[in-house]
């Protein structure tokens, strides 16, 4: 029995959010090394889970059994893990000024 996929699916919302020190120039570079499951980043999943709203993994983390069967939806990519917590500040922010509601997992779908 593999530990580790060889594979990582990860669907990326169209409105993604970046933190400041990524460009969005190198997005598709850097998303294809998400995919290879190498780098630093920190990725913002919309858990699976109805009490809680998102996730925050590396790709190496994606690797391993506990995701195997489901393809996360990814809605943040930051530089690390201090980005990744400013990132979801500015969706909460994003989603009261937005809604006037934190329903962050609805909002952040409907982008």
């Amino acid at each position: 029995m593999k530990l580790f996929k060889d594979v990582i699916e990860v669907n990326f919302r169209e409105s993604l959010y970046l933190s400041d020190s990524i460009s969005p120039k190198k997005l598709p570079k850097i998303k294809n090394k998400i995919l290879k499951g190498k780098g630093s980043y920190k990725l913002i999943l919309l858990s699976d889970k109805a009490d809680e709203n998102f996730d925050i993994v590396s790709p190496s983390n994606l690797k391993s059994r506990i995701w195997e069967g489901k393809v996360p939806e990814a809605v943040g990519i930051a530089d690390d893990e201090d980005e990744a917590f400013e990132l979801v500040r500015k969706i909460t922010e994003d989603c009261l000024n937005t809604r006037g509601d934190l329903n962050l997992k609805e909002y952040v779908c409907s982008l």
